[in-house]
């Protein structure tokens, strides 16, 4: 899948596959597994020649060898998602949101108050509370670029961190719901060489430096907006691909890969 830079052109915590993926979960030397399982792009047929807009799902999902321990085994510190060259990223086509505009413990209303133009995406998230999993809601804004000119996304996490957990992500407009906020900046690069031709000029998206004060066990975002994002099925052998790498608290990391067919149409 080509995620092309039109300028813009970030993930969203993505950009990407074409039909739903199933993520091969391979565990690090720590014990710790992560995976992509539930992720995919709607919808699944796809022009050959020419992209279609639609709806990319990115599900990851960490399970901890040793919860409530991280000097044991660490907790998720960076993820790497990296895309085949058969999807595209439109960034021109949404506003953009500075990440200062959206700091600190606020909530969904006030983020939205702020960068509601430049919205691409919801969802759910999970962490971790000692023993215990809390809950969340997702939004995910157009970001603006880095100093050096990448594109980005602003991951907006909204927990209820308390036990039991629980929170509406419903109207998040006026949603006033969750006690601690957490911001994670994604950033879209080109995918390293050593991935191979399928993966070759495709895009990758990095988040870097995800604190363990809640450390994230599910991550589960739908981006749509417009032309946003749009994929195709363009290669010989009819595959769409993505691999992600998770790097632990520890320095150690385990790899997701996952394939699927895609239709012409």
């Amino acid at each position: 899948m080509r995620i092309r830079m039109r300028y813009g052109a970030p993930l969203a915590l993505a950009a990407v596959a074409a039909v739903a993926l199933v993520g091969i979960a391979m565990a690090a030397p720590n014990g710790n597994t992560s995976s992509v399982q539930g992720s995919g792009f709607n919808p699944t047929k796809l022009p050959q020649n020419t992209y279609k807009a639609g709806a990319l799902i990115t599900h990851t999902h960490g399970t901890y060898a040793h919860p409530g321990s991280a000097p044991q085994g660490g907790y998720t510190n960076r993820t790497e998602l990296y895309f085949d060259n058969d999807g595209k990223l439109n960034t021109t086509a949404v506003p953009k949101c500075g990440k200062a505009t959206i700091s600190g413990n606020i909530t969904m209303k006030q983020a939205m108050a702020q960068c509601a133009t430049a919205k691409v995406g919801t969802g759910t998230a999970q962490a971790l509370l000692g023993p215990s999993t809390v809950k969340a809601c997702v939004l995910v804004f157009n970001g603006k670029p880095t100093t050096a000119g990448q594109p980005t996304d602003l991951i907006f996490t909204r927990f209820q961190v308390a036990v039991p957990s629980s929170i509406n992500c419903a109207d998040p407009a006026n949603n006033q719901n969750g006690n601690t906020t957490v911001l994670l900046e994604g950033v879209v690069k080109p995918n390293p060489a050593s991935l191979g031709p399928d993966f070759q000029g495709g895009k990758m998206l990095d988040v870097n430096n995800i604190p363990h004060t809640l450390p994230l066990s599910d991550f589960l975002v739908t981006t749509q907006h417009g032309s946003y994002i749009s994929a195709r099925c363009h290669d010989a052998n009819k595959k769409l691909d993505i691999k992600g790498k998770f790097t632990y608290s520890d320095g150690q990391s385990d790899t997701v890969s996952s394939s699927k067919a895609c239709t012409i149409g």
